[in-house]
């Protein structure tokens, strides 16, 4: 139904509009998932359930957060003495980028090469322009399987990584090794490929945490595992990798 109703309004109302009033546009479709069952920990709107994607994931009607975003928030929100943390997140989703923006840091800088996120800066993850030893927290969540260089990315992320500093990653995963192939540069054969047409590879957990260590990083596999459904909208089964630099 929510997917229906988004389709719809897109074909009959200008972008723009959606844009400018989409915090009241989302706020009126919560309206009918309002309840006690479940809550956001982004935006803190309770819930009597989540949308259910078709792809699996359970999204917030309210700010439009997903499984893995509040995930990262519930984990980030407990660190100790968070406010002396300086925080480089790429490709931010706006109900996080919001949020964090919000709450006590030390300092917060988004950044986006492509132009599809609201961000501060502009930096080549291949070649980021910050200097060594930069930020206590890097987030980089769904980017590197858009790099064709990562294993040059990963070598950047460390340098910028201030020592015992923790750099959250996670990407779409598959089971065996890592699957790429260059030759396959078409946005048609990428989606065959893939499963989207700006990607450049699927890692498998394993392989990503071996190139990460490869670039320096003692990396910590977190698999969230849980009986029962989580009240925050937690997927399980959800997968992050915290890559940490530890001198």
């Amino acid at each position: 139904m929510y997917e229906g109703l988004k389709k719809i309004a897109k074909n009959i109302i200008p972008s723009r509009f959606i844009k400018k009033h989409e915090a009241k546009l989302r706020g009126l479709v919560a309206l009918t998932y309002k309840g006690n069952t479940y809550q956001c920990n982004i935006c803190q709107q309770n819930l009597s359930k989540f949308v259910a994607l078709k792809n699996g994931q359970t999204l917030c009607p309210n700010c439009g957060c997903l499984p893995r975003t509040r995930r990262l928030f519930a984990e980030i929100e407990t660190l100790e003495n968070l406010a002396s943390k300086s925080v480089l997140h790429f490709s931010p989703p706006k109900s996080l980028r919001n949020k964090l923006s919000t709450i006590a840091l030390k300092s917060y800088t988004t950044t986006d090469y492509e132009g599809e996120f609201d961000a501060d800066k502009k930096l080549n993850i291949e070649n980021i322009d910050e200097p060594d030893n930069s930020y206590d927290i890097i987030i980089c969540y769904h980017v590197l399987e858009h790099i064709i260089k990562d294993q040059l990315a990963m070598h950047e992320l460390f340098r910028i990584l201030k020592p015992n500093g923790t750099c959250y990653i996670q990407t779409p995963f598959k089971t065996g090794k890592i699957y790429e192939d260059y030759t396959v540069t078409s946005k048609e054969e990428r989606l065959k490929h893939f499963g989207q047409d700006d990607h450049v590879r699927i890692y498998s957990v394993k392989g990503l945490a071996e190139r990460l260590e490869k670039a320096g990083f003692l990396v910590e596999i977190d698999k969230l595992k849980q009986d029962t459904p989580h009240k925050n909208g937690f997927m399980n089964g959800d997968i992050m990798l915290k890559a940490k630099k530890t001198n």
